[in-house]
């Protein structure tokens, strides 16, 4: 028997709580529900379980909802978050926890009877610090299923294969860690300082120390996606924002492929400005191969969507343009406070 086979009976023996899974909500009134049902519903984990729901003080039902289960004060806990953000809930659900092993917990999704099951079985096997489940979209709507589609494509979200990939591997972030409890606090837990993109920060924190992620389509999740391009761009930005602090905390390790969108945006502004030179000509090849681009992308997604394979280009331009645009903000504003650093020093 390996070690993290052992580390396993011993917490079956002691009657423990094994995994806690940690829910972040603000105002999931239509989707906490079904969550934690999905969640109580767990086949096969060795251990005891328990959810833990931290609200971000939600104006809706969700507390109400989350109170309403049987077995909630027993296998169902609710505590409050009033900073709101969902990186202080990771974090305030890390000091509360009483299992071995956190599960983050979205409560956007719905979680195959064997998720947990699944996740203990994977990080024991693999010997992975951290592992994670691949992400199936899903949207309704002509709106809502195009953003399905183009979150589960490279046309979408290029290299990052952990929302697309059909096998296990290895991969640089994870979504939703699963891992010990004892190696996120060995870490610090979650940097307060990164609003939206921490999970990426932590995934690259275990790489640093030496740890491996392991994403596996066996791991089973469906994630329910953004129903409106105005919401969407909203999260694309604040993606785009807060990866630029990432970057600069990680330097060399982010993937080059996050600058993609960055890229595009600059690139159409070159175009903009080559309109008032000799060179005018050449303004419309980045416009033009990034139209082509989205044609070749709304066919291939018309057997799947069929006529709200419309809706993929418009989808794929507020994807990009609200994510490099974030990017480019959080350049300027950092290299703003950089520059007023500088002045102040010299200054004294």
């Amino acid at each position: 028997m390996d070690e993290r086979s052992a580390e396993t009976d011993e917490i079956v023996r002691r009657d423990r709580v094994a995994v806690t899974a940690v829910i972040a909500a603000y105002n999931e009134e239509e989707y906490i529900g079904s969550c934690i049902a999905g969640l109580l519903a767990q086949q096969a984990v060795p251990g005891d379980f328990e959810i833990l729901v931290v609200d971000g003080m939600s104006t809706d039902r969700t507390a109400d909802v989350v109170r309403s289960f049987p077995e909630y004060g027993t296998r169902v806990r609710l505590v409050y978050n009033r900073l709101k953000l969902q990186v202080y809930a990771w974090n305030i659900g890390l000091r509360d926890m009483r299992g071995e092993y956190f599960a983050m917990i979205t409560a956007h999704a719905q979680y195959a009877p064997d998720y947990l099951a699944r996740c203990l079985e994977t990080l024991e096997r693999t010997g992975a610090a951290a592992v994670g489940g691949v992400p199936h979209a899903s949207g309704e709507g002509w709106i809502g299923r195009a953003v399905a589609w183009c979150m589960s494509t490279p046309f979408g979200v290029g290299g990052a294969r952990f929302r697309y990939l059909r096998r296990e591997e290895e991969c640089d972030t994870v979504p939703l860690i699963f891992a010990r409890r004892d190696l996120i606090e060995r870490l610090g837990g979650w940097d307060e300082s990164i609003a939206f993109d921490e999970d990426s920060d932590l995934a690259y924190r275990i790489r640093a120390a030496g740890g491996k992620l392991v994403v596996s389509p066996s791991i089973r999740l469906r994630y329910f996606v953004r129903r409106s391009l105005r919401s969407l761009c909203k999260q694309m930005f604040r993606y785009g924002y807060w990866r630029r602090f990432t970057q600069l905390k990680h330097p060399g390790v982010v993937p080059v492929r996050v600058l993609a969108p960055a890229a595009l945006v600059a690139g159409f502004a070159a175009s903009a400005l080559l309109l008032f030179t000799p060179l005018r000509i050449l303004s419309g090849v980045i416009p033009g191969s990034y139209a082509a681009f989205l044609l070749v992308a709304m066919l291939a997604s018309a057997p799947q969507l069929g006529p709200g394979a419309v809706c993929v280009p418009a989808t794929l331009g507020v994807m990009h343009a609200s994510y490099g645009v974030g990017w480019w903000k959080a350049f300027a504003f950092l290299h703003s406070a950089l520059s007023g650093k500088r002045r102040r020093s010299l200054a004294r």
